[in-house]
């Protein structure tokens, strides 16, 4: 029930993120962490996971906007950071990996596999919603993607693994 439970606050932090925009994105983040921390946690060491993945928020959507691959409708000149709420989303999905999506643990392939759609989709789909646009050709734009999460949600669960965040039954 807790793994169903995650994936369903993670589906509406996503949702209140690209809607909301960083306005209702930060707050709302900060309300689904305290209830992750409190309820969904096995170990304090999760929130290292959680921070690598703001990182690599930083550094990844930070790359696609600087090299084109994003642009942000809503923004004057180039953006030098991922919109709060983009970097929010980062946090998130990192909340669902030894949680929700812990039927993935050490299957680096298969979650290699699914990065190559799921994701890609989500931005996809999020980039209409927020006000995104990924680049022409979009085919182009959503194969950089694809490929970007093709390798980070495998390096999700390895993290997971090497920090023992799972929850051993």
């Amino acid at each position: 029930m807790k793994r169903f439970l995650n994936a369903a606050l993670f589906q509406i932090i996503w949702f209140v993120c690209l809607l909301g925009g960083s306005f209702w994105a930060l707050p709302a983040t900060v309300l689904y962490l305290f209830l992750h921390d409190r309820y969904f946690m096995n170990t304090r060491r999760e929130w290292r996971l959680l921070g690598v993945f703001v990182g690599l928020g930083f550094i990844v959507d930070g790359a696609l906007f600087q090299l084109g691959v994003f642009f942000d409708n809503d923004s004057v000149g180039s953006i030098v950071v991922p919109p709060i709420w983009l970097l929010c989303l980062w946090v998130c999905t990192a909340s669902v990996f030894a949680h929700s999506l812990a039927f993935l643990r050490s299957r680096y392939l298969l979650s290699s596999v699914l990065g190559l759609i799921g994701p890609t989709m989500s931005y996809f789909a999020g980039a209409k919603l927020a006000g995104i646009t990924l680049a022409d050709p979009l085919w182009l734009s959503l194969c950089v993607v694809a490929v970007i999460w093709s390798i980070i949600l495998p390096l999700g669960f390895w993290l997971s693994d090497k920090w023992r965040l799972f929850n051993d039954l």
